[in-house]
């Protein structure tokens, strides 16, 4: 895996600068392989619904999008391009308060809280990357729609707010995903007491980075950052899902001006599912352990994911690893014995492991671009027309079953320090 991998990071900077020049698009769901695409025939596929943390009386925005190179291109079912500038409308006004500028991207203020120029109108924005914009936005720069979800994936380039480092133009903002969920205002760099927030993360046995069976840690991975595969989840937190229209527009740079690509959808009815409870982590005393897993009323699948922080007595001291289970169906759900770095065990006594369950009535396992590879269009919307979830709270145990006594806020913060969310380039 680490010469692929290596290769890889070779691609990523390569195929950036290249796209600038001739419209290339990227694999998969990170911002990977460049390939030659009409950036006209792409497809656009997106969904909403309702995500639910503390009830489903003040629910909050889900938004599911792909956006994928079209059957008969040279790569179908890859992300559509590297670079692009996407614009969310809802049918309600986008409440306060301001977020914060993003440490990776000073147009960006989407992990905090939409800009203050967004307050009270109908749009989620982003901003141009064109040399000299500076205009701050919910997406900024870094943010855009590619094969799976709203990422801060776009390519970094010479105009940049915050300019990149030497040898860095051209290469993505970021290789993490958002995390989840968006505009929350406990996500404040100086304070991140959101104990619920987690970056989504997809490890094994569900998702396999590279083929491996094995977890990475985003310290040993390639490209630096990474720590497994992006679940593409995206939720606005505060932001009500309403019965009514929304529009999702992409624009996208080419070699003759722009293409704006869009797609509208009508909203009839605002369905919720309740929260899952939080299985208790057994360990089995091999590294691996076992979950009873209860699947909440209106959910057809969930991902359970266990991280596992290291040692209790050394915060901050080991990357995160992260774990998920995904579920059909209650049940004994099994993480096993030896899938962490390298084949080690998963876990060890005294680490300080969270759980925390994603329930969702629509297939998103099956639109990952692991299990969709080569297909422009998965399904992507739930039965009932709606793509809803629910956020379990995450629990702490420092193994085997003793209490976390490092704040669990501060876990979460590591968690996305090691994301590279909280670092400046």
């Amino acid at each position: 895996m680490g010469s692929s991998m290596k290769k890889t990071k070779a691609i990523i900077t390569l195929g950036a600068i290249a796209f600038a020049l001739s419209g290339c698009g990227a694999s998969g769901g990170n911002p990977t392989t460049p390939t030659q695409a009409s950036v006209a025939s792409n497809v656009l596929q997106f969904a909403v619904g309702t995500a639910d943390y503390s009830g489903c009386g003040t629910p909050s925005l889900n938004v599911v999008t792909t956006y994928r190179q079209p059957a008969g291109s040279f790569a179908p079912g890859d992300s559509g391009t590297l670079v692009n500038t996407p614009t969310l409308t809802v049918p309600a006004a986008i409440p306060g308060p301001a977020g914060a500028a993003a440490a990776y991207d000073g147009t960006s203020t989407v992990l905090t809280g939409p800009a203050t120029g967004e307050i009270g109108t109908d749009a989620i924005t982003s901003t141009s990357q064109n040399p000299g914009s500076t205009t701050v936005t919910s997406l900024g720069q870094s943010g855009g729609v590619f094969g799976l979800g709203i990422e801060p994936w776009n390519s970094t380039s010479n105009g940049d707010f915050t300019p990149p480092g030497a040898n860095t133009a051209g290469t993505p903002f970021q290789v993490a995903p958002y995390p989840v969920p968006l505009y929350d205002a406990l996500d404040a760099p100086a304070g991140n007491t959101d104990p619920n927030l987690f970056v989504p993360w997809g490890g094994p046995p569900a998702f396999k980075y590279g083929g491996s069976p094995n977890s990475i840690v985003g310290s040993q991975s390639v490209p630096a950052g990474t720590a497994g595969v992006s679940e593409g989840i995206d939720v606005f937190e505060a932001v009500a899902p309403v019965v009514g229209n929304y529009q999702l527009s992409v624009v996208i740079p080419a070699n003759t001006g722009t293409v704006t690509q869009t797609k509208s959808l009508a909203l009839a009815a605002v369905t919720c599912i309740p929260q899952a409870a939080t299985p208790a982590f057994v360990p089995d005393g091999a590294g691996g352990g076992t979950l009873a897993f209860v699947m909440p009323a209106g959910a057809t699948e969930a991902f359970v994911a266990i991280t596992d922080f290291g040692p209790d007595s050394a915060p901050g001291t080991t990357a995160p690893i992260y774990y998920t289970i995904e579920a059909t169906a209650s049940g004994t759900l099994t993480l096993p014995d030896n899938i962490a770095y390298g084949g080690a065990p998963s876990t060890a006594t005294g680490d300080d492991v969270v759980v925390q369950v994603v329930a969702f009535d629509y297939d998103a396992y099956g639109m990952s671009p692991l299990n969709s590879s080569g297909n422009p269009s998965p399904t992507i919307t739930g039965a009932a027309g709606t793509d809803d979830l629910s956020v379990s709270a995450a629990t702490c145990t420092a193994l085997p079953a003793g209490p976390c006594t490092t704040p669990l806020p501060l876990l979460k913060r590591r968690a996305l320090q090691a994301a590279g969310l909280l670092r400046k380039r």
